[in-house]
């Protein structure tokens, strides 16, 4: 007989990764809690290789044929996700780890909580290297995060988790915005879900300053301000000063910001 089908599937985009996305999947695969994983390689050179099966987790390897960009990648996997029927859905980034009780927390809010649709967890940042950055503390109840986005994101992307109902009625992420769709969707899902984070250090998150972090932020950030304007309220002030802020940040380096970062939140 076939296995039972777990609550939770984990989600994992690559490109040319490999060596980060088998660290990934080897510390998944010392987690207990029971979740299946799925992996899209979006179109890398060199086809990205994994096992069948990491611990107790299957893995299942879904291959585009070109290089579409994170976006059409996450889609394609959330798609074979919901298909297949799982109650929730994991993120997480090559490189970027679960730390202990993270799933079990997140599984047992969105259980305990069902007018949330999404939630995410405050983050360890290391560099490149696994050194220690600085702790990204986000806001936890659905108000502050709804007026801290018009800002900036007020969840962090690979540490959230999404009720796959609530996908559904939402929608996927979009193209609209390149190198911001995660934006888009903590935005979209804002408005017919609750959102929240766990006041709880869950995750550990790779802040590069050589690699893709660094290299699209000027692309982010003008679809940033893109979705800014789109989703744009006259008469709320946050509105203004998030556009004035995000306009104020694409003429700063982002080692400027990466320092500014590690002094006033480690």
């Amino acid at each position: 007989m076939p296995e039972p089908l777990p609550d939770l599937c984990v989600l994992i985009p690559v490109f040319k990764d490999q060596a980060g996305l088998v660290e990934t999947l080897e510390v998944l695969g010392a987690e207990s809690h029971p979740f299946d994983i799925v992996v899209v390689d979006d179109g890398s050179p060199e086809p990205i290789r994994c096992a069948s099966r990491y611990g107790s987790h299957p893995v299942t390897l879904h291959r585009l044929d070109r290089n579409r960009g994170i976006e059409h990648a996450l889609n394609a996997g959330l798609e074979m996700i919901l298909s297949r029927g799982y109650r929730h859905v994991a993120r997480l980034d090559c490189g970027d780890l679960p730390l202990p009780g993270r799933f079990e927390r997140q599984v047992a809010f969105l259980d305990a909580h069902p007018e949330v649709g999404m939630v995410g967890t405050w983050a360890r940042c290391v560099n490149d290297d696994g050194d220690y950055l600085f702790t990204l503390r986000f806001p936890t109840d659905h108000d502050r995060i709804l007026r801290h986005q018009r800002y900036v994101p007020a969840l962090l992307h690979p540490t959230i988790m999404i009720r796959a109902k609530a996908l559904r009625e939402v929608g996927l992420y979009s193209d609209r915005y390149k190198t911001a769709e995660d934006y888009d969707l903590f935005i979209r899902m804002g408005r017919r879900w609750r959102l929240a984070n766990i006041p709880e250090v869950l995750t550990q998150y790779i802040v590069s300053d050589t690699g893709t972090t660094a290299a699209k932020r000027k692309r982010n950030l003008v679809a940033r301000l893109r979705i800014q304007k789109d989703n744009f309220a006259l008469t709320d002030p946050h509105a203004w000063a998030g556009l004035a802020r995000t306009a104020l940040f694409m003429a700063i380096p982002f080692n400027w910001l990466t320092a500014v970062k590690k002094r006033a939140w480690k």
